[in-house]
């Protein structure tokens, strides 16, 4: 896989220039046509000059230019897919770098990318770099000359090793295919190229990972340590100082056998022979032991004109007698935990039958790996034969046969920190999800972290996290689930829900102007938030969702409308003079369900009313103001109550005559009665008065 770099200068040279724009996340601009380059800041990225030499993996290469005056340097930009989350933190920080031999960053951002037609994230470099030492690392070597390789490779790289060192910075991709030679035919000094486009160590070829990182998948590597660059450095000089490769034709498996059966540095370099200095170089680096592997320091050292006693290779612990497992022989522990899960029946009854242990007791004489097998098989048996026991049992006794080794579980193999990426991955391609749940839920992150001989993890962060993850696939609602795991555990993954397909979505309000351009057009979906959404703004900003949990998890679907609402409304008001016109449309179109529970038609088409008054205004928080208004639900249904009432009353009427007009005989005597007996009062009543005037009339006379 290849990477790309800056132009190869000395380590005395002056840092470069400053950034031709500020290296912080931007949002680019929408080209009018496809035809167009993609915009960020003041750069434009090129969709038609591509640049196949810088391309990683899958990281593609393309040109870019400034359309700043005061910039006249060459560009390029690296656009990847969405699944590969870039080192944003990291990005931020390696602007502060700033040596001659290592590729300059010049901004990095969200961009309407027209040959996918949708968004990517990009990444933005200085394209000084020349050509790559190495297109692929196919069954060869350069036959450098040791001189070469010392004022070429060695005094630049180690100086650029030290700066990131001092920037708290991790690389994970240094090879000859990330190494440029800065346009310069003798390759005087090489530059390193990108390490922030993609996800730490995922492009980088297993052969340049130690053993234990070389048995992970490549996105379940997690960020390494610099000991891991420094290994990388190692093979690197061993490439380019080699005739020849000893392990061409191998598989990735077999390559890994060979670096345990005989030591990383006796594998790459084979029959060649180093002598001198540059052997004590390679030794160090390639020194299998993090513990004793050479740093910075060192390597600096030697360059000073100190030698060290030269170190021998090491290699993994080995039995004195064999262990016969799925037709094969393995008197390693090491190989052995790698290859337990291709027969699970059979590594299960070697375990339980008790055979695993007594090769360990009888043939190894190691007490701690005794006493971690002891203490995993036990505990694996105590949780009882249950579904899954199996392929608990198998990843267990792996992590007690090779605590260095990666996480093992069903085909899974990664780092704590490499868990989430693979998990994404799964998630984006559709595969299986119960082994991660699996992994969550059983606690293996931890069974992995109790067997650690040499700890670099923040093993309480690191178990706050799971158990949370736990905790989140145990409580249902929209906001839980392996949704929100991903989310919690990748902060700087975009929403990756159906409904933004098209769009790089990093923050709540990125969410809502998305939903405003896709307000409009066809095939929009029904509501806002789905299972993916849900959990990545309960992430980031749990304020702006958390509160109408009631609401979106609600049966009723006005219920879940109006949550919606509410959610949009609230993103709404973080962003200030913005007005949202085709989400309103949109939420006018969703209320059919809304005035179907109000009452009183009249208070219906008034509302459809202002309502359609208020869409073209662009602002979402008038419209959940006025559907939400508790004084308008309280009257509404008051009215209805009363009018409810009133309708009983004259169905009692209405019964009470159906019942009477049964029997019209009696109905009309008593009808007649009553008619009789009011108009006989009423008569009695005129007459009375009329006397009552009389007579008080002639009294007045009087």
């Amino acid at each position: 896989m290849n990477a790309e770099n800056a132009p190869a200068h000395s380590l005395e040279a002056e840092p470069p220039p400053a950034p031709l724009s500020d290296p912080v996340p931007e949002t680019g601009s929408r080209p009018a046509s496809a035809d167009q380059g993609a915009r960020l800041g003041n750069i434009e990225i090129l969709p038609q000059q591509r640049l196949k030499h810088l391309d990683q993996g899958p990281l593609q290469a393309y040109a870019a230019r400034s359309n700043n005056s005061a910039g006249n340097a060459q560009l390029f930009a690296y656009i990847g897919e969405p699944w590969l989350i870039p080192r944003m933190k990291t990005a931020q920080s390696l602007t502060a770098v700033t040596s001659a031999q290592l590729i300059r960053l010049v901004s990095h951002g969200v961009v309407y990318w027209p040959p996918a037609r949708a968004e990517r994230y990009v990444v933005i470099y200085e394209n000084n770099l020349g050509q790559p030492l190495m297109k692929s690392i196919s069954g060869q070597g350069l036959g450098w000359k040791n001189e070469k390789v010392l004022t070429s490779v060695i005094k630049p790289i180690i100086g650029v090793l030290a700066d990131l060192r001092d920037a708290d910075i991790v690389h994970g991709q240094i090879n000859p295919m990330n190494l440029f030679d800065g346009n310069s035919r003798a390759v005087e000094k090489v530059i390193l190229g990108d390490c922030v486009a993609a996800p730490a160590s995922f492009i980088q070829p297993m052969l340049f990972e130690p053993v234990e990182r070389a048995m992970c998948q490549p996105l379940g590597r997690g960020l390494g340590t610099s000991e891991d660059d420094m290994y990388a450095l190692g093979v690197t000089l061993t490439v380019l100082l080699r005739v020849r490769d000893p392990l061409e034709g191998l598989s990735e498996e077999q390559i890994i056998i060979e670096k345990v059966e005989q030591g990383s540095y006796a594998a790459l370099t084979g029959k060649e022979r180093f002598t001198g200095a540059i052997l004590e170089l390679l030794r160090g680096l390639l020194y299998d032991d993090r513990g004793q592997r050479w740093d910075v320091v060192d390597v600096m050292s030697w360059l000073d004109g100190q030698r060290l006693t030269p170190k021998q290779s090491s290699k993994k612990i080995k039995a004195a007698r064999q262990i016969q497992f799925n037709d094969e022989r393995y008197n390693r522990p090491v190989l052995l935990a790698m290859d337990l899960e291709k027969n699970m029946s059979q590594a299960v009854q070697l375990i339980d039958g008790g055979e695993m242990e007594q090769w360990i007791n009888r043939s190894l004489e190691d007490n701690l790996t005794k006493g971690r097998l002891e203490q995993v098989i036990e505990s694996s048996q105590e949780q009882g034969r249950t579904s899954g026991y199996a392929e608990r049992l198998i990843s267990r006794v792996s992590m007690a046969l090779d605590p260095e080794a990666p996480l093992r579980y069903k085909g899974i193999h990664v780092t704590p920190d490499g868990f989430p990426h693979a998990l994404l991955d799964a998630c984006i391609h559709k595969k299986d999800l119960n082994p991660y749940v699996d992994i969550i839920n059983q606690q293996l992150v931890m069974n992995w972290l109790s067997v650690q001989t040499d700890m670099r993890y923040d093993v309480g962060s690191m178990v706050g996290k799971f158990d949370s993850c736990r905790a989140f696939l145990r409580q249902q609602g929209i906001i839980y689930g392996v949704e929100r795991c991903l989310y919690f555990l990748l902060p700087d993954a975009p929403c990756y829900s159906e409904k933004l397909r098209d769009y790089y979505i990093l923050t709540p309000e990125d969410m809502l102007r998305a939903f405003e351009a896709m307000a409009d057009k066809p095939g929009r979906p029904e509501l806002f938030i789905d299972r993916h959404i849900g959990a990545f703004l309960s992430v980031r900003d749990r304020k702006v969702i958390d509160p109408y949990l009631a609401d979106l998890n609600a049966a009723e679907l006005y219920k879940r409308v109006m949550g919606n609402i509410k959610v949009v409304a609230t993103i709404q008001s973080r962003i200030k003079a913005e007005s949202f016109p085709g989400v309103c449309r949109w939420i006018a179109s969703l209320l059919d369900v809304y005035y179907e529970r109000i009452h009183d038609r009249e208070l219906r088409q008034k509302i459809k009313e202002r309502v359609d008054r208020l869409k073209e205004g662009g602002d979402i928080g008038k419209i959940a103001l006025l559907l939400d208004s508790l004084e308008m639900k309280q009257n509404d249904f008051r009215d209805f109550r009363q009018a409810m009432i009133d309708y009983n009353k004259l169905r009692e009427e209405a019964t009470e005559l159906e019942r009477k007009l049964a029997t019209p005989d009696s109905f009309v005597k008593e009808v007649g009665r009553e008619y009789a007996a009011i108009i006989a009062a009423a008569l009695s009543g005129v007459v009375i008065i009329a006397f009552a005037i009389i007579h008080f009339t002639k009294g007045g006379a009087f």
